[in-house]
């Protein structure tokens, strides 16, 4: 099967499994709490958690529950499998909390899979051009340097300042913090002190509206590029770097022989 096939296959079985991951989640979580509803079963953790996640520090066993959209549903799946992990929704339930895991040890690998031949795709790309318009810049350390320079550039305008301008007007944010959100997003870093989709054009997000939804579907897209040039420098730096374990050397040293013991009447050499 030719490789590009093969690439754009693996991506569409990311997002059906990421799809499929999102209705479960959210067919889980609604479930399980108005379960907990009727039968008045709080617990004083899971309390404590509605008070501050609703601001309302004297909530009580009975205050209403909005089950979350499933497009919500959807970018936390994609902050599990990124790893990025905002924290701005968290599993309640057991349900969810084991689900959550066992998705989890499917969908990530899939993702690094991904991602790493997306990486190595464009930094094959970038090396070709190296070799075309670089080639004056003396040495091949030198020509990399130039090469990761102008990735770093690259990235640092379309991948963080652009979006992170986007960010801002959408979310009603400063340049200075749709930026900051952007960089900690590609980079999987995921403080959660900013999380897009709270607000939308600088009002209160309504997850029933499909612009909503198609921005949720367009941040999924951005994480996915974003992540394919972090990638992507990872390969540049690493093809001039040493590797960890020199080729052909073993994991654990052979016993060399001893040395066979000179015949008796030979001089030594330390001893000439």
């Amino acid at each position: 099967m030719d490789h590009n096939v093969r690439l754009a296959l693996l991506v569409v079985l990311l997002f059906v499994y990421l799809f499929i991951c999102a209705g479960m989640f959210h067919a889980l979580e609604p479930w399980a709490d108005a379960w907990w509803l009727g039968a008045n079963n709080y617990t004083e953790a899971t309390r404590e958690f509605y008070r501050n996640y609703t601001g309302n520090k004297n909530a009580t066993d009975d205050f209403p529950f909005v089950p979350r959209s499933f497009f919500e549903s959807f970018f936390y799946m994609t902050s599990v499998f990124t790893t990025i992990g905002y924290g701005h929704i968290t599993p309640i339930t057991t349900f969810a909390k084991v689900f959550t895991a066992v998705s989890a040890n499917f969908g990530i690998p899939l993702l690094i899979y991904i991602l790493a031949i997306f990486g190595s795709k464009v930094s094959d790309l970038v090396l070709a051009g190296e070799d075309r318009f670089l080639r004056r810049v003396p040495g091949p350390y030198g020509r990399r340097t130039v090469t990761v320079m102008l990735v770093e550039l690259f990235g640092l305008f379309f991948i963080l300042m652009i979006p992170g301008a986007i960010f801002a007007e959408l979310e009603d944010w400063s340049f200075g913090d749709g930026t900051w959100y952007a960089f900690v997003s590609v980079t999987t870093i995921g403080f959660g002190d900013l999380v897009s989709g709270q607000r939308y054009a600088g009002v209160e997000a309504d997850p029933n509206l499909p612009a909503f939804n198609f921005y949720i579907l367009c941040k999924v897209c951005y994480l996915l590029v974003g992540m394919t040039w972090v990638a992507t420098m990872w390969y540049l730096v690493a093809d001039v770097l040493p590797p960890v374990r020199p080729e052909g050397q073993q994991v654990q040293k052979e016993e060399e022989p001893e040395p066979e013991p000179a015949p008796s009447g030979t001089l030594l050499a330390n001893q000439a």
